[in-house]
């Protein structure tokens, strides 16, 4: 079979798990299938050319990615136009299934043309973006009906003329019909269901960690001194703010003198604001800034962490990150924002405190570092209860779901 899959990024190119899940379930459907990725360049720029990820697996990096200002807006249509015929090119292909994995950021006029062409669709969903399909999207939405600025109700005539065009002349109403693989009750609760789609099928189908079995491996040596760990893209959305408060207030209210660990890409003027912060706070000479790490070096620093923080202040749809803390037995402190809960329960697997409360984060890690006992039975239970989670469970899952997609759009 051929399977065409359409993904913003694709690895090496990746900002985080998304896209590391999405290359897993390639490289399985591999294993027996053809399979054709398309993508955008590594880059914010559109890399034109074929990549060979396999001797299955063919890699277009082709798709613009355009951002969510002003600039992104006026490359929108020439994005659109390029990424329609990229898109009847891969039809081109003739695929037996098409997998929409993540259209943020990306030209959606690629998915409405696959959309348009009768091959059957289904889509995995992992963030919000899913909620604006076709709606959001900087072309896209200037085709819609709505009330608008002068301006930019010029900008929208234009953007109709442009659509004129025999290489796009996209409905951005015409609906959608589908099979959904959610990855989370939160992202389904979440997200409202774009008004284009009819979706025959739908399930949930947790996310897990590629590299659970390195993080089950860790060898636990925690630090004398208290060292808390935060593994993530530092931006704000990550809620590292929170974090750094947190770990002023377990010193001033908590007498609990600890470091923070950070692990991952910096936002530079988030991290160098947060420098300041913690400097304002007293705590700067605690933190200690590793930058991006391959999972390896994660391992090494989670075996030495008295703690993991998950502060983030966005509703994440099902973050990795916590399970593969319960896998490394590392104790979980976390905001109970999205699906955080529904990975990890509170006090059952993980102490959860209010979105953006750095003095109940705070309190959550002083019980953490202060109750051994009661900490040490949660760390169990959250890893005996990490294993569902597993990458082999979760590829099988995969597969039954993209022919059992196939099988109830093709009836």
């Amino acid at each position: 079979m051929r399977f065409l899959v359409v993904s913003t990024l694709y690895p090496p190119g990746a900002l985080g798990g998304y896209e590391v899940e999405c290359s897993s379930v390639v490289e399985r459907l591999a294993e027996q299938n053809e399979v054709l990725v398309v993508t955008s360049g590594h880059d914010h720029g559109v890399t034109v050319g074929e990549e060979s990820s396999g001797p299955r697996v063919r890699t277009w990096r082709e798709l613009a990615l355009l951002s969510p200002d002003q600039s992104g807006a006026l490359r929108a249509p020439l994005a659109s136009l390029h990424a329609a015929r990229t898109a009847r090119r891969a039809l081109e292909w003739k695929p037996d299934l098409i997998y929409a994995w993540n259209g943020a950021s990306i030209p959606q006029a690629a998915l409405r043309v696959l959309a348009d062409s009768g091959v059957p669709l289904a889509f995995r969903v992992c963030e919000h973006w899913f909620g604006g399909l076709f709606r959001r999207d900087q072309f896209m939405r200037e085709l819609l009906p709505e009330e608008r600025s002068p301006t930019r109700a010029c900008w929208a005539a234009g953007c109709r003329a442009f659509n004129m065009l025999p290489a796009l002349r996209l409905n951005a109403s015409a609906p959608v019909r589908t099979a959904i693989s959610w990855n989370s009750q939160a992202i389904k609760r979440m997200v409202d269901m774009p008004p284009v789609i009819d979706a025959v099928l739908e399930r949930v189908d947790h996310s897990v960690p590629r590299y659970g079995d390195l993080y089950a491996a860790v060898q636990r040596e925690p630090t004398t001194r208290p060292d808390i760990s935060f593994v993530g893209r530092i931006t704000p959305v990550k809620g590292v703010d929170v974090a750094i408060e947190a770990l002023a207030l377990l010193r001033s209210e908590h007498q609990i003198t600890a470091t923070l660990t950070l692990t991952g890409p910096e936002d530079k003027e988030y991290a160098a604001n947060l420098r300041d912060r913690a400097t304002q706070l007293g705590v700067g000479d605690a933190l200690r800034w590793q930058g991006p790490q391959q999972p390896q070096a994660v391992t090494a620093t989670l075996a030495r962490s008295s703690a993991m923080i998950v502060p983030s202040t966005w509703d994440e749809p099902f973050p990795l990150v916590t399970i593969e803390g319960a896998l490394a037995r590392v104790p979980l402190v976390a905001s109970d924002v999205g699906g955080i809960s529904e990975g990890m329960a509170d006090e059952e697997h993980a102490l959860l405190f209010a979105r953006g409360d750095a003095a109940g984060a705070a309190r959550a890690l002083a019980r953490t570092l202060g109750e051994h006992e009661q900490t040490a039975a949660r760390v169990e239970r959250a890893f005996a209860h990490a294993q569902r989670y597993r990458i082999g469970p979760y590829l099988d899952s995969q597969e039954r779901f993209v022919h059992d997609a196939l099988e109830a759009l093709s009836s």
